[in-house]
């Protein structure tokens, strides 16, 4: 009779005990096999967060090579379009020079007025040589106008303009040309396109001195200056007596180009002693290598008539071509210096 409770809560026990481990395997199974869910289930999200950072990544790197790409591109193109304005801006200066003819000279406006006539001179006899002839080349400023007028093979006279922002190596140019003059501008009647620095019929002696000495200092070889426009300038004595006089300090001859036909440089010259020398041809103030040819023609025929003249270009396509074909018609006289006549 009392092994029977005994044995009861025996089993009892067991039973729960057992019961109670199953729960507890049952329960730490579940764990484990939660946490390997959960786990796998983060591992999973994870995974799809690096692959979702590496294709990000991947993109990333691509836009930021596009965009370097690109940028290069860009720069590269302003670059280059920089370069191209500023050739198409130097291009577009060195046409409108080889536009420039003689005309700018004396008459800008009008395209139909003839030059100012020469001053008269008497007819000297001459013996075989027929004349001599010098061949001046106004507004020399860059290197292919000294190219295109030694290409001539004649001694032509090269005429350089002072310096300036648009061709600031005429100067250095003019170190390597013997025999050269320097074009000098003064004011014109009518003129909207004149250099940095232009004489004006208002300049004091003092401001001509100044200039006359930077002329000297740019060009320590130069003996004759002709004047650049100027018809204002040298119709207005005053204004020519204070500049030939500065002139004549330093040693250095006016030549005038004729602008205009009431020019005082001949009576001022004569103040101061000096031999008149002034032009007496334009070649190019008409367009077209015929029309070059005819003033040659001319020039020389004055050469031969009155033993010298004094003949005025430009470094222009077609008065180079004209002076090149017309060698026949110069061997009929000496292309002299302005220093040989």
């Amino acid at each position: 009779m009392d092994k029977s409770p005994f044995s009861f809560r025996i089993f009892f026990t067991l039973k729960n005990l057992i019961f109670l481990l199953s729960l507890l395997i049952i329960v730490i199974l579940a764990l484990i096999i939660g946490y390997f869910i959960g786990f796998n289930q983060v591992q999973e999200k994870l995974d799809q967060e690096r692959d979702e950072t590496q294709r990000l990544m991947a993109r990333i790197q691509e836009i930021s090579k596009v965009d370097s790409n690109v940028s290069e591109r860009v720069i590269r193109f302003k670059v280059h379009d920089a370069q191209a304005e500023k050739l198409k801006k130097e291009l577009k200066e060195l046409l409108k020079h080889d536009e420039v003819s003689a005309r700018h000279e004396y008459s800008p406006k009008d395209k139909k007025v003839l030059p100012p006539p020469a001053e008269p001179r008497a007819i000297v006899p001459v013996k075989s040589c027929g004349g001599k002839l010098v061949i001046i080349m106004d507004d020399v400023s860059y290197a292919h106008d000294v190219a295109a007028i030694r290409s001539t093979g004649l001694p032509l006279v090269m005429s350089f303009l002072p310096p300036s922002p648009r061709h600031p190596e005429s100067a250095t140019l003019a170190a390597s040309v013997s025999g050269y003059m320097v074009h000098l501008p003064m004011e014109a009647v009518t003129f909207h396109q004149e250099e940095p620095v232009t004489l004006r019929i208002s300049d004091s002696i003092e401001t001509i001195e100044k200039q006359i000495t930077l002329v000297k200092r740019l060009y320590p070889n130069v003996r004759y200056i002709n004047n650049h426009t100027g018809s204002k300038f040298t119709s207005d004595e005053p204004a020519m007596d204070r500049l030939i006089g500065v002139m004549k300090e330093n040693g250095l001859i006016f030549v005038d180009s004729r602008t205009i036909g009431t020019s005082k440089a001949k009576v001022v010259g004569a103040k101061y002693g000096l031999r008149y020398l002034g032009r007496d041809v334009f070649l190019d103030h008409e367009d077209g290598v015929e029309n070059v040819k005819k003033q040659i023609r001319n020039a020389v025929a004055i050469a031969k008539r009155h033993g010298s003249a004094i003949a005025i270009g430009h470094p222009r396509p077609d008065t180079i071509r004209a002076l090149k074909e017309s060698k026949d018609i110069l061997n009929q006289v000496q292309i002299v210096r302005i220093d040989q006549i």
